[in-house]
């Protein structure tokens, strides 16, 4: 949607140059302040997508900015056991949210832990996810360590009887051009 009156090169200009950034933690800061305010914080989180390029923004009633991050927009706060006809374990999202995990998203960065991704409320679209330390032990449970002493083994997670490989490198998926969320 564009706003009256502004070219799209403007208007583009103004959504990347807009100073709200996210740090590693998850704190939102605009110009350098911390946003604390828990309604605030809370409207933000539940407000969060992408474009079709993968490229993180936050949008109200319309309009839209890209997010500066330093990591991912997203953090796993806990990971539940299934429930009733449930199959795959949920994760607890910082953003209010209970979400199956997808275990074909699940990887594990060299010295910053696991991540996953899963869809925005609004476009559907993939959003980062960082398991936090509580969210790795509680998936723990639903992990296997091949047998034979191989140091570089690597962990399988479990959803379901299906045995899933936890790779070091992101799951590949289409590219495509930068365009804005729906």
């Amino acid at each position: 949607m564009a706003i009256e009156g502004l070219d799209p090169q403007t208007l583009e200009k103004l959504r990347r140059g807009f100073p709200l950034h996210m740090d590693r933690q998850g704190n939102f800061s605009f110009e350098g302040d911390a946003i604390t305010h828990p309604g605030i914080v809370a409207l933000f989180r539940a407000n969060l997508d992408a474009t079709e390029g993968g490229e993180v923004t936050l949008g109200l009633e319309g309009k839209w900015v890209y997010l500066k991050l330093a990591d991912l927009p997203l953090r796993a706060l806990r990971v539940d056991r299934p429930r009733g006809d449930e199959r795959a374990p949920h994760l607890i999202l910082d953003d209010a949210r209970r979400l199956p995990l997808d275990p074909a998203t699940l990887w594990e960065e060299p010295d910053a832990g696991l991540r996953c991704t899963v869809p925005a409320r609004d476009s559907g679209r993939p959003l980062g996810v960082r398991l936090l330390n509580a969210a790795t032990m509680d998936l723990s449970n639903h992990m296997v360590w091949p047998e034979g002493g191989d140091d570089d083994a690597r962990p399988e997670l479990i959803v379901a009887g299906q045995r899933w490989a936890i790779p070091e490198a992101p799951p590949s998926r289409p590219s495509s051009p930068s365009s804005p969320p729906g």
